[in-house]
């Protein structure tokens, strides 16, 4: 899997990175595997005026399901970091099941058919 991550004017500090490798990678990781690309923008909309103004925007692009962007603002950039995470993992749920897909020992398997 490949994590690019984007901070523009802000200087992400190497626990940011980790963080987001760690929280992002886990969550793509159980549905892709290695087979995904992810790219994480991080930006501060207001400047130093404050305020809810740190954005995360998540681009997610893998097999068999069609590309998802998530994106939250908060007051920091781990707290916007962990909203588009939580939002992320529900909505990689919800595009496998869409597609007839689930993801079994961190390989997508068609879903058995209900009747």
């Amino acid at each position: 899997m490949q994590i690019r991550v984007f901070d523009g004017q802000i200087k992400t500090s190497e626990a940011e990175l980790a963080y987001i490798v760690d929280r992002i990678g886990t969550i793509v990781g159980r549905a892709f595997g290695t087979a995904a690309e992810v790219e994480v923008r991080l930006s501060d909309i207001n400047g130093p005026r404050g305020g809810f103004d740190k954005r995360c925007a998540i681009l997610v692009s893998g097999p068999r399901v069609r590309s998802l962007r998530i994106e939250k603002r908060a007051k920091s950039y781990y707290d916007a970091i962990d909203a588009a995470a939580a939002t992320l993992r529900r909505a990689l749920s919800k595009s496998l099941e869409r597609a007839g897909l689930s993801v079994v020992d961190g390989r997508i398997r068609r879903s058995p058919r209900r009747r």
